[in-house]
């Protein structure tokens, strides 16, 4: 095939494969251009999750009829005038690029009034084909509706997520936007109903509005200033800490982005305060010298470089560590006693046999009872030549001792429960608990309601951003049960084929579970292993760590002998 210079339609279309991966990234693109326009109110109106209908209105400056034209032009931009000012970016947006790659791939209508304006106009553009300028009736600001996104390009259409998910990306997009921006007011209406609102105020404010009062349980704030530098913000106590990064907002310079050299310093500032394999929680606003960043990275603009990576380090671990400190350490409160009522006797935490209906995970004992020599802690010692099974690449009959770990059969056994197509058996709670989560989690949790429940946690939407728990699974504690979900969240963001997400839920359910058992009975662990030898895959807990390990006679001996 000979070259040839591709038409301004095809480039167009290309060009919006870079910007507008899905609707909440035309969301972020209309939103920054509103604020780049000095808007301090602005509406989002979606509909079908913004497939079918984005409409952002704002209060800014607005565009003439001449800028009108030009908007939709690529590389047609107000923000910069040549390459000399792409070291010192003070607005969101900068290539002219946006509305330019999103009239490509739909129907946009673009109305617009300025203060001077006597008569607002409107243009309409459907698939790049620009539209005849009108006059409109409008006040100052600028409307724009992007409708059928993606109607021209069926091929990217049939990679999107549904409608649903669609909209928690939005709410979670338009989170970022409102803590980097408490200056303005926010409002989001999907399909006519209200899912988010900011007002103007301080960043607390908008934590508190948009992320939940939990967010800011036990935070400290920020302030520092050093090196023209400003950080300000929250951060999560160490206590509060989670499995995974959900919790974590960076705003550099009014830009929510990603960089790992500042999300280093805070981790060093956190130190051993946090538990192993734990994530900080915080809401930080950054404030730099507009030459010591570089923007201009990521077509999205994600993710930002820094110019002055050490003086950024010290005053970010200084700013994040001196809030750490000034808070006084946080003690748990010792649990109200309450006189033992010796007629009433707990339920025993193992369900008895004949209420499981699965076969193959049934408490049924044999005749037979397992040698056991001893147990230290949550290993079980069972004397090699009584038992009857087969270990992996060996064969009976055994000598020595073999070792039980009941942290992991425990595992594995909840793990093969949780994927088994039986009802689960759950617990109602006496006091239901009540849970507060941000707008974009209460969408993203309110779609995987069912699958939530196949885990092990019934719950139910309750208010605007509120769930009731209405029933446990027996192995799960409610203290656990809220950053168990964030968890959860976290895995039905990834994309996988259904199986695989339900496996790598009965995994994170599974460690979750494994992790609050504490202590165990003789006869819990003779219960245990008798289920453990009934189970699809007894040799391995469902992280791949084994739960039986065979010590020979020899290999005992080997341990004693005298020394060369």
């Amino acid at each position: 095939m000979s070259i040839r210079v591709l038409s301004d339609e095809t480039i167009n279309k290309i060009a919006a494969g870079e910007v507008v991966e899905n609707p909440a990234s035309v969301v972020k693109e209309l939103v920054e251009n509103a604020i780049d326009a000095k808007a301090t109110s602005i509406t989002i109106e979606i509909k079908g999750g913004g497939f079918f209908l984005i409409r952002v209105t704002d209060n800014g400056v607005g565009m003439s009829k001449d800028d009108l034209l030009l908007c939709l032009e690529r590389h047609a931009t107000s923000k910069i005038r040549s390459a000399e000012d792409l070291s010192e970016i003070h607005s969101m947006g900068f290539r002219g690029e946006a509305l330019a790659s999103i009239a490509a791939v739909s129907k946009v209508r673009i109305l617009s009034c300025t203060e001077e304006g006597r008569v607002g106009g409107e243009l309409s553009c459907f698939g790049g084909k620009l539209g005849k300028l009108e006059d409109a009736a409008r006040t100052r600001g600028t409307t724009v509706e992007v409708s059928s996104l993606f109607y021209n390009v069926p091929a990217r259409k049939k990679f999107q997520k549904t409608p649903a998910a669609s909209k928690a990306e939005i709410l979670k997009t338009l989170t970022k936007i409102a803590l980097a921006h408490p200056e303005c007011t926010f409002k989001c209406y999907s399909d006519e109903k209200e899912v988010l609102s900011s007002h103007k105020g301080t960043l607390e404010e908008t934590c508190l509005a948009v992320l939940g009062a939990g967010f800011l349980k036990g935070s400290s704030p920020v302030s520092f200033e050093k090196n023209r530098c400003v950080l300000k913000g929250h951060v999560g106590s160490p206590l509060e800490g989670r499995k995974n990064r959900l919790g974590q907002y960076l705003i550099v310079n009014g830009r929510a982005v990603i960089c790992p050299e500042i999300t280093r310093s805070i981790y060093e500032a956190y130190g051993t305060r946090l538990g192993s394999q734990e994530h900080p929680i915080f809401a930080l606003h950054l404030n730099l010298p507009p030459e010591w960043i570089d923007v201009n990275v990521h077509p999205q603009k994600r993710e930002i470089r820094l110019r002055e990576q050490g003086v950024v380090h010290e005053v970010v671990r200084e700013g994040v560590l001196r809030a750490l400190q000034g808070k006084p350490k946080e003690m748990k409160p010792l649990p109200k006693f309450e006189p033992f009522d010796w007629n009433f006797v707990p339920p025993f935490r193992f369900q008895e046999p004949q209420a499981l209906e699965n076969p193959s995970l049934s408490f049924e004992i044999p005749g037979k009872e397992l040698p056991i020599i001893g147990q230290f802690d949550h290993f079980l010692f069972l004397d090699g030549r009584g038992v009857e099974f087969h270990l992996p690449q060996e064969a009976p009959p055994y000598d020595g001792v073999i070792l039980v770990d009941l942290e992991a059969a425990y595992a594995r056994l909840l793990f093969e429960r949780l994927l088994s197509p039986d009802a689960k058996k759950l617990q109602g709670l006496m006091i239901p608990l009540t849970l507060e989560f941000s707008p974009h989690e209460r969408e993203k949790l309110h779609l995987h309601l069912k699958e939530i429940e196949m885990m092990g946690i019934e719950m139910r939407l309750f208010g605007e951003n509120c769930f009731i728990i209405d029933a446990l699974s027996p192995e799960i504690e409610e203290s656990s049960v809220k950053p168990l979900l964030h968890e959860l969240l976290e895995v039905f963001d990834q994309k996988a084929p259904e199986k695989e997400i339900q496996k790598k839920l009965a995994l994170t359910v599974s460690r979750y579970a494994r992790s609050q058992k504490k202590g165990w009975t003789l006869l819990e662990a003779k219960h245990l292993v008798k289920q453990l030898l009934k189970s699809d895959s007894p040799f391995l807990c469902p992280h791949g760590k084994p739960t039986l390990v065979h010590l020979s006679y020899g290999s005992i001996t080997q341990l004693f002998q005298k020394a060369r």
